[in-house]
């Protein structure tokens, strides 16, 4: 790692409380108790710190959880817009898109793991006061590309990286537990004409079959931006996927200003960051989204 990326954190330099945060919670600190951070955007989050939750942690010692990739969701989202959240854990991204949408969008949120479900389920319930919010459905599925029964593992550690498995995976000494959950496909569960603006998917290596079960959403182009993760880089399977329906892949970057969208063969592996992507089919839209500087993210009430 050069000095340079780690110098790289804006979340600390426009957050400087943050710093003193860090500073009294070393990584080897295990919290055993919930606690409540105020999201940016103005929304209560609760959470369990431990340094083996990334998104949690991450939230308890720099207010914020994946920058590059929240800054990217907040300029493309418009207030109106109907939006997924897939794979949404406690719904730490769902609060964020919630916020955007405003109280005439809406936001579909699923998580199939039935403890973050109905996690999920209470932070949303505490946000009900809260005015200007979006709608948010939130559905206890494993999308898939096909209607069923899936088995899902919990691993002993970081459980935001639940994803599902085949029955003779279960025996992996990394899993804690598993439970049986409920398929479908997207495509069963939106009208024909049903326009959704912007996904955020990131379910563990289940994003091509989830894709394939959205294969008349994407057809008929109702869906105009996808931010994903893909661990395989690019090309991949989901990217080769995405492109045949018009698609445009960027990598998105941390920068130091603003996040930054590359070419998709962009191949360096940011230390902590995820390697996430952006498919669009308006990239000349989300190009001049992401133009300004700036972190709307860091200020409070999302300025």
């Amino acid at each position: 790692m050069s000095f340079l990326t780690y110098l790289n954190r804006p979340e600390y330099i426009l957050q400087p409380w943050q710093i003193y945060q860090r500073l009294l919670n070393p990584p080897d600190q295990v919290l055993n108790e919930l606690k409540t951070v105020q999201l940016n955007w103005g929304l209560p989050f609760q959470i369990l710190p431990n340094p083996d939750d990334k998104v949690e942690w991450s939230l308890w010692i720099m207010g914020i959880y994946d920058p590059a990739l929240s800054e990217t969701l907040w300029r493309l989202i418009e207030p109106g817009e109907t939006v997924l959240d897939i794979g949404a854990n406690i719904g730490y991204m769902t609060s964020l898109m919630a916020v955007k949408v405003g109280k005439t969008g809406q936001v579909l949120a699923f998580e199939p793991n039935p403890e973050a479900y109905q996690e999920l389920l209470e932070q949303v319930n505490r946000w009900q006061t809260y005015p200007n919010l979006g709608q948010i459905y939130v559905k206890p599925l494993a999308l898939s590309n096909q209607s069923g029964e899936g088995l899902l593992k919990i691993p002993k550690y970081n459980r935001g990286e639940a994803a599902l498995i085949s029955a003779e995976a279960q025996t992996s000494p990394d899993i804690l537990k598993t439970y049986s959950v409920t398929l479908d496909k997207l495509d069963n569960l939106c009208s024909e004409n049903q326009k959704i603006s912007v996904i955020k998917i990131d379910i563990e290596g289940h994003e091509l079959a989830t894709f394939q079960g959205a294969e008349n959403l994407l057809k008929q182009q109702n869906i105009r931006d996808i931010c994903y993760e893909d661990h395989a880089g690019y090309p991949s399977p989901v990217s080769d996927y995405l492109e045949q329906f018009g698609y445009k892949i960027f990598r998105i970057w941390k920068g130091f200003w603003k996040p930054l969208l590359y070419p998709a063969t962009y191949s360096e592996i940011h230390p902590w960051e995820p390697p996430n992507y952006l498919a669009t089919l308006d990239p000349k839209r989300a190009r001049e989204k992401l133009k300004p500087r700036g972190w709307s993210i860091l200020n409070r009430a999302g300025g």
